[in-house]
């Protein structure tokens, strides 16, 4: 039976994502302005792991092609060399005690970098006290993946403190809540049918390079709550590679495209063409057109979205969503590994 802890969690997306944007507004920003006073940063490395990491690889997306400067996710131990004294380097660990994202992070302080930090406390937050790091601090105790409405907005309000995140953009965010809200029933709906059509299926998903990251967020989604493997990809770089690996596709398989106005025009039509390719052996294709007044709203329309599939399918295969028990079993090896 699927935990109803995580269908509530879910449910209240929209409710936390709100919550979120009220807390910080009441927040004491002074110690984000004294750090931003000054201070023209030369790039942005987003530091964070799975589900606290995959705003960051949002925010890249977001970013990539208006930002004047390089603004980047890190999901490893490693950090960029060009990381210096004049990066913003943005730490974020719902659970604060992610050892890559701990390891990363003190190299990036042993290099200079200005450091920030999102997290519910743990190793994270004591560093950042002893060090003076401002923080945005976010209730713990859940799964880090349904936590994605206060990780996210942490991150953006932060980075909007150093003008990297613009006050268009965070209020278009502040307005998802609302959106959400209104449009409940439809994405209850939609996940529905889609799982009807997912269901037992080898799952693919694809969306243009800007929506990579939405993308591996239904792919997370459906890896920890559904428990399945699945594949993911962005277009145009598939064609230059998988498309020729889906000489072995099969009725078994089913494409899901992630669409958004964002998307590149030429993208848009090798997304067409390739369906075409993909029916040719026997893959059902679905098509997802992001739904919102603004590209915020969309990409939280995709988010949750991808929740409640996640879910319903976990619910249909008897499946526990919050069970970890193989990441359990490695971190727990990784305690007793001295290397």
């Amino acid at each position: 039976m699927a935990d109803a802890n995580m269908r509530d969690l879910i449910e209240k997306f929209p409710t936390q994502l709100n919550d979120a944007i009220v807390d910080l507004s009441k927040m004491d920003s002074s110690a984000h302005k004294t750090a931003a006073q000054n201070f023209s940063p030369s790039g942005v490395l987003i530091l964070g792991m799975g589900g606290s990491g995959i705003g960051g690889a949002i925010v890249e997306g977001i970013l990539l092609q208006n930002s004047k400067i390089p603004v980047q996710s890190c999901a490893d131990y490693a950090i960029p060399g060009w990381v210096c004294e004049s990066t913003l380097v943005v730490a974020c660990s719902y659970s604060g005690n992610t050892e890559e994202t701990i390891e990363a992070v003190k190299t990036a302080s042993e290099r200079g970098a200005k450091i920030c930090v999102v997290t519910s406390g743990g190793v994270l937050s004591e560093m950042a006290k002893e060090k003076d790091w401002p923080v945005v601090t976010m209730p713990g105790g859940h799964p880090p993946r349904s936590q994605f409405g206060r990780g996210f907005t942490g991150l953006a309000w932060t980075l909007n403190q150093f003008s990297m995140f613009s006050n268009e953009m965070y209020a278009d965010l502040a307005s998802s809540p609302a959106f959400l809200n209104n449009m409940v029933e439809t994405i209850v709906e939609q996940a529905d049918s889609l799982a009807d059509l997912v269901e037992n299926k080898i799952i693919m998903i694809y969306s243009d390079t800007s929506t990579g990251a939405i993308a591996t967020r239904m792919r997370q989604q459906l890896n920890e709550n559904s428990k399945l493997l699945v594949n993911t990809h962005v277009l145009p770089e598939m064609n230059h590679n998988e498309l020729v690996g889906w000489g072995a596709g099969t009725n078994e398989h089913v494409a899901i495209i992630l669409r958004t106005p964002e998307d590149n025009v030429r993208t848009r039509f090798r997304m067409d063409f390739c369906s075409d390719i993909f029916r040719e052996f026997e893959a059902d294709v679905i098509v997802i057109d992001a739904i919102g007044e603004n590209q915020m709203q969309r990409l939280m329309y995709l988010n949750q979205m991808s929740d409640w599939l996640s879910l319903l399918l976990a619910e249909r295969s008897g499946t526990c969503p919050v069970d970890i028990k193989n990441i359990i079993r490695l971190k727990s090896a990784l305690e007793s590994f001295n290397g």
